[in-house]
């Protein structure tokens, strides 16, 4: 029993819902944020349009990624703090991410 972890207290009730509460309720700064836009084509098979420099709020990761996947119509998945669009046009993600007002850099070749 060296490996159990406390899930319940009377105190405090579920334990285990509050951790998922806190990490939820960090705001994201879109003002200061600056995300870094790469296009990668190497070993990825086909064209892909990466996107870094997140902030550590994942529930605010996802919903940009899915906001970006269905308004351009295309593939994509948030894993690892990095969102990756299946697509070629980067211009049409840093349309996008303006119209949001969300500063972003290119960056690569």
């Amino acid at each position: 029993m060296k490996d159990a972890r406390l899930v319940w207290s009377d105190e405090d009730g579920d334990l285990r819902k509050k951790k998922s509460a806190q990490t939820s309720e960090d705001a994201v700064d879109e003002k200061n944020l600056v995300l870094k836009l790469r296009r990668l084509s190497a070993g990825k098979g086909r064209t892909v349009i990466e996107i870094s420099g997140l902030p550590s709020n994942q529930k605010w990761c996802k919903d940009l990624a899915s906001e970006l996947k269905k308004s351009l119509g295309i593939g994509g998945s948030y894993k690892n703090n990095i969102i990756e669009l299946q697509l070629d046009q980067l211009e049409k993600v840093t349309t996008l991410l303006e119209k949001k007002s969300i500063k972003h850099k290119k960056i690569g070749g």
